[in-house]
């Protein structure tokens, strides 16, 4: 089995190595060099924190007490007279800011049925990020009054001891509007930090429970960075680097192979010598030390008198002639043709 020339392995290996490059260069290009990453560069925070005085009246339940604040007990609708509600709100940032704070409060009052806004108060301006804020006193005797009234003008009727949901709610709803400026940029914050009031009729009687007495609410600047991938860089140029060796490899492996490509006629004379190549010896000349010359026909003929004289046959190209000849005896057996450009091989007549 003939073996594979050894540049025709080389050109074909920097073929395959420029196509691996190519493929690695082009994919690597695909590949972001550059991301895009958030970075949280200040942090602002809204905080509510609701304060509750229950005033009661004579009752044997807390028979040394005429208040409670939150954690003191349950509070007991029958023999609740009112209840004071303060509000504390803060505004909070990680990094130096001034603010302006607009806010008001609106106090609501609900049933499955209906509901109504029993005040507003008008939007107030400040610049202090701590506010403190007295709310409208909760009579009972007057939210029940109302309560009352709505009732028998939309036709409701609800039993205090027979409604399994509140009797009724009482929302207080703060709105702060916040814009603040920032060396890392503005801020704009809407806070509503809503306080609700049931009055229950429960398992253990007739109850006022008040929720969520502190609330918070967080805001974050966040920042945009460019960052970039060095590793994939790393990579292209690596790979640049390749592509660029594999194309100069197979320029110069290519060049070299054209170069030295067989020639037309050195093809066809390899054609014509091949059924007899176990015969043939390649020579540098023809030797005239002989003392007769048999000019033979043809190829052929020359190839049964070597195998017959059990003698190799020695080739010669010289000025676009090949020589075979064979030498018994001082006797050379000899068949001269033109270098030919496209010539079919005889056919074989070995034994």
């Amino acid at each position: 089995m003939k073996l594979p020339n050894r540049n025709f392995t080389l050109t074909a290996f920097f073929v395959v190595l420029t196509l691996i490059a190519a493929a690695t260069v082009y994919s690597l290009q695909q590949t972001p060099d550059q991301q895009t990453i958030s970075k949280t560069i200040a942090t602002y925070t809204s905080t509510a924190n609701y304060d509750y005085t229950a005033y009661l009246n004579p009752n044997t339940i807390y028979p040394n007490k005429t208040t409670l604040k939150p954690d003191e007990g349950t509070i007991y609708t029958k023999f609740t007279k009112q209840i004071d509600i303060s509000l504390t709100y803060a505004f909070d940032t990680t990094i130096t800011s001034t603010a302006t704070i607009q806010y008001n409060i609106t106090q609501t009052m609900k049933t499955d049925a209906w509901q109504y806004t029993i005040s507003t108060t008008p939007t107030t301006n400040t610049n202090q990020k701590t506010i403190q804020i007295n709310l409208p006193t909760l009579d009972k005797t007057q939210l029940d009054q109302i309560k009352a009234q709505l009732d028998n003008e939309t036709g409701v009727t609800t039993s205090l001891y027979n409604a399994p949901e509140p009797y009724y709610n009482i929302e207080i709803t703060p709105t702060f509007i916040i814009d603040a400026n920032t060396q890392a940029g503005p801020i704009h914050q809407i806070f509503q930090p809503t306080l609700t009031i049931s009055s229950n009729h429960t398992e253990n009687g007739d109850t006022i429970t008040i929720d969520d007495l502190q609330q918070t609410q967080q805001g974050q600047l966040m920042q945009n960075q460019q960052i970039t991938n060095e590793d994939v860089l790393n990579q292209r140029y690596a790979s640049y680097a390749l592509l660029a060796t594999s194309i100069i490899g197979l320029s110069c492996s290519g060049l070299y192979q054209w170069k030295h490509k067989p020639t037309q006629a050195k093809i066809a004379t390899e054609k014509l010598i091949k059924p007899y190549k176990d015969l043939i010896v390649e020579a540098t000349d023809s030797s005239d030390a002989v003392t007769a010359v048999i000019n033979v026909e043809n190829l052929t003929e020359l190839a049964k008198a070597a195998e017959i004289l059990a003698r190799p046959i020695f080739h010669t190209s010289k000025n676009q002639e090949d020589t075979f000849y064979i030498i018994e005896n001082s006797i050379k057996y000899q068949h001269k043709t033109k270098t030919p450009t496209e010539t079919k091989a005889e056919p074989s007549t070995k034994a």
